[in-house]
């Protein structure tokens, strides 16, 4: 890329019947200050006011497509077919950016962290009710293994999908999880924090209201990729947390 050329970055959004928040989505997106934004939206095929709503900013909107998936993480897959950033971003339905100069800001960021791979910060997580700050620091590849990134706070350069694979449908919650350890640990992509709030990220979706009966998926994708010193190191750092996964292992 020219020096003086601007990175694009590509933006998803998978939504499914969220005729109630899908406005703010699109919203939070097209008034970013950043002007090379490539905005994909990937439905899968709503029954209610969605697609409606989303067919009033046809003119904001580079890619559209509603039909039937297999899930989320195929749905984020589909953006990844379309998508033609430098720099891929996945937004959810109902999810929002912190404001409206976040991209400009993470463009910033990774004009001058010019080695690394992938970024991510913080979330506020919200619902109708109440808003709640959620750090995004891990101090270590062992704290990403145990505590995960929240996806919505990351941007990942589009050769890490082009050199370590796109997310695995096997997996339900945790696909997510899956990709990521294996950019970290077996593409040995690099990682880094900023301490900024990136998205207001909505409560009440399937990784919160399912999160009890997939966490098999988790042990399994930890036990994947976890090196036997990492297992060790989680095992003290939290041995709580470790038990109840490798109890969940063991009934199983």
């Amino acid at each position: 890329m020219d020096k003086n050329q601007k990175m694009k970055i590509s933006i998803v959004t998978v939504t499914k019947n969220c005729g109630d928040s899908i406005e703010k989505t699109i919203k939070s997106v097209i008034n970013q200050t950043y002007p090379e934004i490539e905005y994909l939206i990937i439905d899968g095929g709503s029954t209610d006011n969605t697609k409606e709503i989303i067919e009033k900013y046809h003119s904001n909107i580079d890619f559209f497509i509603s039909e039937n998936d297999y899930g989320t993480y195929d749905a984020m897959n589909k953006g990844l077919k379309f998508a033609t950033g430098e720099l891929v971003h996945f937004l959810n339905g109902g999810d929002l950016f912190y404001n409206n100069n976040v991209i400009e800001e993470i463009i910033e960021i990774m004009n001058k962290s010019h080695q690394v791979d992938i970024i991510y910060g913080d979330c506020i997580l919200y619902d109708q009710n109440e808003n709640e700050f959620c750090s995004g620091y891990r101090s270590d590849i062992v704290q990403i293994i145990s505590r995960g990134i929240c996806h919505q706070t990351i941007f990942s350069k589009m050769k890490v999908f082009e050199k370590c694979g796109q997310f695995d449908i096997n997996y339900r919650i945790f696909a997510d999880l899956d990709w990521l350890l294996r950019s970290l640990i077996c593409c040995h992509c690099s990682i880094e924090y900023i301490p900024k709030p990136i998205v207001y990220y909505l409560r009440g979706g399937l990784s919160d209201t399912q999160i009890g009966q997939y966490q098999s998926e988790r042990i399994n994708i930890i036990l994947k990729y976890a090196t036997f010193s990492q297992l060790i190191r989680f095992a003290l750092s939290d041995p709580k947390e470790f038990g109840a996964l490798m109890k969940i292992r063991l009934i199983r």
